[in-house]
């Protein structure tokens, strides 16, 4: 399976209300209405950020963005051919600029990395994370699943807080040429909460909290993380 993850800021001339209004009382049932494209999707979400939230557990700053949405496809080439289909084109491709500012969104297509399996709910943290200069791609990737995960669980009741947590990686640069660009991040983390009231829990304890900021520092361009709180709402699946 592939993850597609647009992250995607509103119009100029529209509030945060007017885009999601649009998005959800137009566009996505446009979406479901063409049926040849919303067979191809096996699960569509949209993520929305939830008004005065921030990242209360790290402090880092919240990404300019409207919604995060997440199609789940085959594979990356179920997802090339589904922009393919004629009514795509002529219909979804378009009226895309009905609500977004399609010039400053960012499309990444990822491959998920389960670290914590559990269930969704419809409250979820995104941080948006960018490897440091003179690490590539993959070895960033490996070194991230591998460490990150590990400070993590050292947080007492981190398991009260998080449902379930994953890890978007983004793929290879031969399938993601436009990945190479700094502008675009190398891993999307994804986690469920159980309640916002918990979140500044997971930066509470100092000793984990110090252990985080050591991984960060090592393997990140850390001005470039970004975090945004969010309500999920599914469209397809």
């Amino acid at each position: 399976m592939m993850k597609m993850t647009i992250l995607a800021p509103r119009r100029p001339d529209f509030t945060h209300e007017q885009f999601r209004a649009y998005l959800m009382d137009v566009h996505a049932p446009l979406v479901r209405s063409i049926t040849e494209v919303a067979a191809d999707i096996r699960r569509y979400v949209y993520n929305f950020p939830v008004a005065g939230a921030s990242d209360t557990a790290f402090g880092h700053p919240l990404a300019d963005l409207d919604v995060v949405t997440q199609g789940t496809f085959d594979s990356r080439e179920a997802q090339l051919k589904n922009m393919e289909h004629p009514r795509f084109m002529t219909h979804l491709r378009p009226d895309e600029g009905n609500f977004a500012d399609t010039a400053r969104a960012l499309m990444h297509y990822t491959d998920q990395v389960e670290i914590i399996p559990g269930p969704d709910t419809p409250l979820k943290i995104f941080w948006f994370r960018r490897r440091r200069d003179g690490l590539d791609r993959h070895t960033f990737q490996t070194r991230w699943a591998e460490e990150f995960p590990a400070a993590l669980a050292g947080i007492p009741g981190v398991d009260q807080v998080v449902s379930r947590y994953t890890q978007n990686h983004v793929q290879a640069e031969a399938n993601h040429p436009d990945g190479a660009n700094p502008k675009f991040y190398d891993v999307i983390d994804e986690l469920w909460l159980s309640g916002l009231d918990g979140l500044a829990r997971l930066g509470a304890d100092d000793r984990s909290a110090a252990t985080i900021s050591q991984v960060e520092s090592s393997l990140l361009e850390t001005s470039r993380t970004r975090a945004l709180v969010t309500e999920s709402i599914v469209n397809i699946g």
